[in-house]
């Protein structure tokens, strides 16, 4: 006989870990009272258009994925309504794959863009907090140079967002050599990981202290962030979003090693 963890589908037992086993839960079961509304938001509010659109700003940490972010974030972006409403800041961590790229980024984006180099080890808490920092929009979006976005960015980040609102997509992780569709084979949604990405008020980041700066090399730092915004009572909004994709490179996360093949 087939055991019960085979015969459930896989959106039900995603749904059933999100609510009763998900780590939030071991901070205690309110949690799962701002999920709850969270979901019901969100259900509420991805059909309606927002009246008066907020300017976003979409913040970045880089270093040596110059060319990526070209591509991927940028050229996901050409074809995007209100790009004037849409601000790039990016912290740059002394770059030498593209001498020109800050260049190539005001040429290739019409909008606004804030651009700053340091020469500097690159830490993601560090520069994405830099990056924030130095954001001129009420909402900010951190994004890594190897995604691809959603065309409706802008509209996403305002009707999902709002005073101690925060979201954090889940997005499509391609697997290598694989077309950019979230086809079934051409990757996974990393449902169960994968709170890098995040849009809320630029106020309620910075009040939160922003990403801590006591995680050196890369992971940790954003569920760190996802479990202080449980503990501060934040609704916390949670979906699968369209568009919205990882590109694959080589990686030394542990939890990915397999997707180097």
């Amino acid at each position: 006989m087939p055991s019960v963890k085979v015969i459930i589908p896989s959106k039900i037992k995603f749904v059933l870990w999100y609510l009763f086993k998900s780590p939030q839960r071991e901070l205690g079961w309110s949690t799962l009272i701002s999920d709850l509304r969270g979901i019901l938001i969100f259900l509420f509010r991805r059909k309606i258009k927002n009246a008066q659109l907020q300017p976003i700003t979409i913040c970045t940490g880089i270093l040596n994925r110059s060319h990526n972010y070209l591509n991927y974030v940028i050229g996901s972006l050409q074809n995007a309504p209100h790009k004037e409403l849409i601000e790039l800041s990016i912290f740059d961590c002394g770059s030498s794959d593209l001498p020109d790229f800050e260049q190539q980024v005001k040429e290739q984006w019409p909008g606004k863009v804030s651009f700053t180099t340091v020469q500097t080890n690159f830490s993601r808490s560090f520069t994405f907090n830099r990056a924030v920092e130095q954001a001129s929009g009420k909402i900010i979006f951190l994004c890594d140079a190897d995604m691809s976005l959603p065309e409706d960015i802008v509209e996403i980040c305002n009707r999902l967002t709002g005073a101690k609102m925060a979201w954090f997509p889940i997005y499509f992780y391609l697997y290598k050599n694989k077309p950019a569709t979230t086809e079934k084979g051409n990757g996974l949604w990393d449902q169960y990981g994968g709170k890098g990405l995040l849009a809320c008020l630029k106020e309620d980041f910075m009040k939160m202290g922003g990403l801590s700066e006591q995680f050196i090399a890369w992971g940790g730092e954003d569920t760190d962030l996802w479990e202080r915004m449980h503990r501060n009572r934040f609704t916390i909004i949670r979906n699968k979003q369209d568009g919205l994709i990882h590109h694959w490179h080589t990686t030394h996360n542990p939890k990915y090693q397999y997707m180097n093949e």
